[in-house]
Order: C-alpha cells, then structure tokens, then sequence
C-alpha cells in the first residue's frame, strides 16, 4: 500500500507517465533509444473539498503538455498500485478481407500485468510482448495502464476501451505509448514497429493519423515508408508497386540454384548498401546483414520485414519471396 491512511481525498483520476533518463515526466508518447532509461510513474489525482491535487514520485512533470507540481505519492490517501501493458494480441491482421472491402479493423489489444510491479511508485519500461512473439528483444513499442485500488473503487488510466474512432483501429493517445529504437538509423528506425501487427492494408485518413505513424502496426511497404519518415524523408505511405517512383534502381536479378542472385547477365548482384530494398512483385524488405556469401547478394543475408507477422529480421530465403525476381532499389535523398 502506499500514501497516508489518514489522508483525505477520493481519486479521481490516473494516469501513467514516462521520462527518459532524468528528463521530465510526460504522458506524450515516448521515444527513446536502446540504452536509455525509460521510467514510468504513476500520477494519481486526487479531489478533496473540491480541489484537486495530482500526486506523483516524477522529479518533474508534465500533464496535456503544462508543468504540473505534483505531491508525493506518500502523501497521497492510502492507496494500492496494479500495473500493466496494453498489447495487440495477434501479430498479423487485415483491414481488408471481411467484409471485401476496405474498413479499420480493430486491433485485438489486451491488459496483461506486469510481475514484480504491484505497489510501486514507478517501473522500468520493458516493451518486451507477452502476447506474440518477441522478435526484438528490449526494442519496439508497447503501451502501458495503471490501475488504483482505494477501498472497494477501481480506478484505471486509459486501456484498451480507449479507441480513437472511425479513423483508426487503434487507441488513444490517452493510453501512454513507449517506444524505444535501436538507433537512429533507417533500419533502427524500423525497430520501433516491433512488437506491432502485421496489418494489411495499414491506412489513415491523413499522413499524421496513419496507422504506422502511430506505431499501432504495418504493412511491407509502410514500414519502409515509416523509417524514412523519422529520418525526415517526408514521403506519403504508399503500396509496393509506387516505391519506384521515389527509389532508385540499383541492380535486379534472380536467385539461382546456389542462392545467388545474380542479374540479366548471369553476374552475382554484389551485396549493396544496409538499407537498401529488396522489392518483390507486391513485397517489400529492408537488407539488414550480409549473412551469407561475403560481398555477395544471397538468400542467406537477412532483410527487415513484415508479413503475416510482427516487423522481424528474417534469412531472404525464409521469407516466402526468395523464388521471385527482386529489384534491390535505394531512397533517393530527401528534397531539403
């Protein structure tokens, strides 16, 4: 239990906010690389002859974007802490196929507590799935709840109910979102779709509403155009048949017996740059490792994809599309 049993006051409200390292505590979203720390804390409201005071352990804190002083938490009416994720519960989903037509289907998100975190004040963010599997491993973006127990009342920050209406299959930003990326390159990026579904045909109704720029999940080509978005390459989300209008050619062939790919001329494709496309008919992944054949493009190297799972790094010839002619394409640079 935490506060003061001789505390007055009825909560009122709860929400979760994070802060990267010794920045101030916010419930924004968060954004953070692998390495930095991610604390989440609980702010509980709380009313009492007719004000309202927010109680909180951030050092510093931040509600709806104003500087709020906040009481500590000890101060608070004695209260219990619950904490949990809000994650999809599937890893791959369609906004197409029932009925047989377009429509935002919603995203299968569950609560699921967090072990060893009732009755604390704060928790590390962990963005690590329970649900679905765990391609990577410490990185990727996961949302999280706070409930408080006062007596026999339940009161709990946004969760899953918290949808954002026709224009999306996801939450609000009222449910607090963490995410944390490898680093700050085009594939690292990608890593903060990890976690995320599979959903073909990911959509919204302006750029900034996407479903991937909300980090609620991707399609192949979406991805893509989600890590050159947060490098600043403003591109608008599109389907794989459009990347060549904004990508340039730079060798294409076919995979042979031995796993080469090698172009019209019989030649091997040398390995490109990391980052570069290897765009299929009607799929699209990221070169991520050169795996196989030093120096050489093979079905061995790895691409960054996405496909009837959550985004993962996947052997080319285990993705489904080794057999099919590839284009290996680059972004151009981005109009300044």
């Amino acid at each position: 239990m935490l506060g003061d049993p001789a505390a007055p006051g009825r909560v009122v409200a709860a929400h979760v906010v994070g802060a990267v390292e010794d920045r101030a505590a916010s419930d924004r979203p968060v954004f953070a690389r692998a390495g930095q720390r991610v604390t989440l804390y609980a702010a509980v409201v709380v009313a009492d002859a007719g004000k309202l005071t927010v109680y909180s352990d951030a050092p510093q804190l931040a509600l709806a974007g104003k500087p709020v002083a906040a009481q500590p938490l000890a101060r608070a009416p004695q209260i219990e802490l619950r904490w949990n994720r809000i994650e999809p519960a599937v890893a791959s989903m369609s906004n197409g196929d029932t009925p047989k037509q377009f429509h935002f289907e919603p995203i299968d998100y569950r609560a699921t507590s967090i072990d060893g975190a009732t009755g604390r004040a704060a928790v590390t963010a962990d963005v690590r799935p329970t649900l679905t599997a765990d391609h990577g491993k410490g990185i990727g973006t996961m949302r999280y709840q706070i409930v408080v127990l006062q007596g026999d009342r339940v009161i709990a920050s946004a969760g899953p109910e918290a949808r954002r209406g026709k224009g999306s299959g996801g939450l609000t930003d009222a449910v607090l979102r963490v995410s944390i990326r490898r680093d700050d390159t085009f594939l690292g990026y990608m890593t903060e779709l990890y976690n995320q579904p599979y959903i073909w045909a990911s959509e919204g109704l302006t750029a900034d509403t996407h479903q991937s720029e909300r980090l609620e999940g991707a399609d192949c080509a979406d991805l893509m155009i989600y890590g050159q978005r947060r490098l600043g390459n403003k591109l608008a989300y599109t389907w794989t048949g459009a990347l060549p209008q904004v990508t340039t050619l730079i060798a294409a062939g076919e995979r042979g017996p031995d796993g080469i790919y090698r172009d019209a001329r019989g030649q091997p494709i040398p390995f490109p740059q990391l980052g570069d496309l290897m765009l299929f008919p009607r799929h699209v992944g990221a070169l991520a490792a050169d795996r196989g054949k030093p120096g050489i493009l093979d079905d061995q190297d790895l691409m960054m994809h996405t496909l009837f799972d959550s985004p993962k790094e996947q052997a080319i010839g285990d993705s489904g599309y080794a057999g099919y002619p590839v284009e290996v394409r680059r972004f151009r640079p981005a109009k300044r």
